[in-house]
């Protein structure tokens, strides 16, 4: 299981309710996609969207580089050690941006 944060800046909302609705309706491999998220949450440094799938069987990630518009993406493995999948096992599309490592458990 992957999950994928696509970070925007709020002058952006409508591109990503855009990308949200085109994964929703190309992506039968995406097993969720959540609302964008307005503020700070968690670790993340800026407003996102997350998704969840299970592997990269079907070329998601390489699809989702060329559809972000230019919007950074962490991906990251789901496992008990979040500070770990969320920065060293974490794969970047665009501008690495970090996360607040200080709120994640190792």
């Amino acid at each position: 299981m992957f999950h994928a944060h696509i970070y925007f800046a709020l002058k952006n909302l409508d591109s990503i309710k855009q990308l949200r609705n085109r994964i929703q309706s190309e992506r039968k491999d995406v097993l969720q996609v959540f609302e964008p998220v307005n503020r700070l949450v968690g670790p993340h440094k800026m407003p996102m969207m997350e998704l969840h799938f299970a592997d990269n069987s079907r070329n998601f990630i390489e699809w989702l580089d060329e559809a972000r518009g230019g919007m950074s993406v962490l991906i990251h493995p789901v496992s008990d050690e979040h500070l770990l999948d969320h920065t060293e096992r974490a794969v970047w599309l665009g501008r690495e941006l970090g996360v607040f490592e200080e709120k994640l458990s190792s």
